[in-house]
């Protein structure tokens, strides 16, 4: 039994306990409450919702909510007056337990929420895990397509030059008279500039870089990629300072401005940085183009697309052979335009291989 003077003893040190019981695990959390914890966002606001704040005496009067680029003590909030690093202080009644916040940021921010009851005493802090606001779309580099073959072209880009070489890389050009010429004829940096692996062999010789501006054209955005087969392998590199990549997405379309819906529908790598596939519908004489969509855990996306492409699965043919010619020491050939042709290919054959060898009869 508790004497007088224990019982008075016990009652004042119940009163001056602590009255509001937060708990600390899993009461704070960016989003909706319908979803799960949001950590990234390209949104101008986000929602906020807690729950777990009890006080069995005085009831919660009100909350109190800051936004800033690390956690609050309950003291700041409290007295938000003299903390400079609150962004955003928000107050709500004690039947709200939600609230959208303003994104006037970009980076990781903390939100913070205390209760206070009627009493005007707070809560310890809670605090959020954290949220990023990304604006920034996600971008990939260094795209390959096994065996995939173009003409060779020039673009530009800024002040670089580069020799869009046939195998689907580019190189780095000396800025030249006539690579200069070209370059100012080009209205807008096409995109594949930027998405195509540069190979480190620049060509540092002036007189290269001149004589290759002057043979070959400016890329052109309709510039056929060949394939020998139907088998698609792509692979690319991830360019992402900001957000978490969420993942990829492959779709195959008949026109250019499919993009966004495919005639073969997007297909997602599983975050894989590569995508193979073959794919019978396509046909020998169909172009089609290639988009690769990249999303990101803040909601933002963008879609490349690599085409037109032709699947050419026929050698080119020869309608006459060469004429061969012996002057003194030298061994001459010759054709014409039209001796080598390709029924599937649109471009003009630019590669032709010679071998010279020697015949034995056998008696």
């Amino acid at each position: 039994m508790l004497s007088p003077f224990n019982a008075l003893f016990f009652v004042d040190l119940f009163q001056q306990l602590p009255r509001i019981n937060n708990m600390l695990e899993h009461t704070l959390f960016t989003g909706p409450e319908d979803s799960n914890d949001i950590d990234f966002t390209s949104a101008d606001s986000f929602l906020v919702h807690w729950h777990g704040f009890i006080d069995h005496e005085s009831d919660i009067k009100l909350y109190r909510l800051g936004l800033s680029h690390r956690c609050l003590g309950k003291d700041e909030l409290y007295n938000f007056t003299h903390v400079p690093d609150v962004s955003v202080y928000l107050e709500m009644p004690s039947s709200q337990q939600s609230v959208r916040v303003p994104a006037n940021f970009t980076g990781k921010r903390y939100v913070t929420v205390i209760a206070l009851n009627n009493a005007m005493e707070p809560s310890e802090a809670v605090c959020s895990d954290g949220i990023t606001r990304d604006l920034s779309p996600p971008e990939i580099r260094n795209l390959t397509l096994q065996h995939g073959r173009w003409s060779e072209s020039i673009t530009c880009s800024k002040t670089d030059v580069f020799l869009l070489e046939s195998n689907l890389q580019k190189v780095k050009l000396q800025n030249t008279k006539s690579c200069q010429l070209l370059c100012k004829s080009l209205s807008k940096t096409p995109t594949i500039v930027d998405l195509l692996p540069l190979n480190p062999e620049t060509k540092n010789d002036t007189n290269v870089s001149e004589f290759l501006c002057e043979r070959f054209q400016l890329y052109k955005n309709d510039t056929i990629v060949y394939l020998p087969n139907d088998h698609l392998y792509l692979r690319w590199d991830l360019l992402e300072t900001g957000s978490q990549v969420n993942d990829y997405f492959v779709g195959i379309g008949y026109d250019v401005t499919e993009n966004e819906s495919p005639s073969i529908a997007y297909m997602s790598t599983d975050k894989k940085t590569f995508f193979k596939m073959r794919h019978d519908a396509i046909g020998s004489n169909e172009l089609f183009y290639i988009f690769i969509k990249v999303t990101n855990k803040a909601g933002l996306n963008t879609i490349y697309t690599l085409g037109p492409v032709l699947i050419d699965q026929t050698p080119p043919l020869n309608k006459t052979l060469p004429d061969v010619f012996v002057e003194k020491d030298q061994i001459l050939f010759g054709w014409e335009d039209y001796t080598f042709y390709d029924d599937e290919q649109t471009a003009q054959i630019d590669q032709i291989y010679l071998q010279i060898g020697a015949f034995k009869s056998v008696c």
